[in-house]
């Protein structure tokens, strides 16, 4: 299966990222080089070309993004606020606020399967500001 897409790229980029495409394979092969470049990338990640790992991961993707969907609820309700949730399916299997625990019993009723984990917080920005250094007078 092919997937088609658009990228936005800074033209004087794109300019001289065509001319070098050009020189080195000649025509019109700038699609040839960008999925060499992802093959590269993905390769140098050791995600392997495996069809099951890759359902896991978008199976555990999923999960997430129901959590996330459902987190401001969960942080309001006292029963799951500050304590680990697991999610599968797209809904609450599980809650403890031991995450060893909570994996070890969900896994031992669902089996291991793909299940997301995550802690029912508000989500935080971390912001790192760097201060001068202050030499005394």
């Amino acid at each position: 299966m092919m997937v088609k897409t658009t990228l936005e790229v800074d033209d004087n980029l794109w300019k001289r990222f065509s001319i070098l495409v050009l020189h080195e394979r000649g025509g019109q092969k700038k699609n040839e080089v960008i999925t060499d470049l992802i093959k590269e990338y993905v390769g140098q990640r050791g995600f392997a070309d495996d069809p099951q790992q890759l359902k896991y991961f978008l199976q555990i993707e999923e999960e997430r993004e129901a959590f996330l969907k459902i987190r401001d609820k969960l942080i309001q309700n006292p029963s799951y606020y500050g304590k680990y949730v697991a999610v599968f399916q797209g809904g609450i299997v599980g809650c403890d606020e031991k995450i060893g625990r909570l994996a070890e019993k969900v896994y031992k009723k669902y089996g291991y399967v793909p299940i997301y984990f995550d802690k029912v917080v508000p989500s935080e920005r971390h912001l790192e500001v760097p201060s001068p250094e202050l030499t005394p007078p």
